[in-house]
């Protein structure tokens, strides 16, 4: 089953941590797919500057709680 661009959006909101190989295995499709699918609807970057975010959250969570 090929995912729509709505529905792979609503995968990378839920959690966009989540690997391509666990997105691949709950969908049914490979993870080549999966990329693909990334890049033709181009959530590929979408995906990106929200793990960055989420990162750049933690990250400073740390750094205040050493200081």
């Amino acid at each position: 089953m090929r995912l729509t661009e709505e529905q792979l959006q609503e995968i990378i909101d839920e959690n966009p941590l989540r690997s391509l190989s666990s997105i691949s295995e709950a969908t049914g499709n490979s993870r080549t797919e999966i990329e693909k699918l990334l890049k033709t609807y181009k959530l590929d970057e979408y995906r990106n500057r929200k793990i960055k975010r989420l990162r750049g959250d933690k990250a400073r969570k740390r750094r205040d709680v050493q200081y």
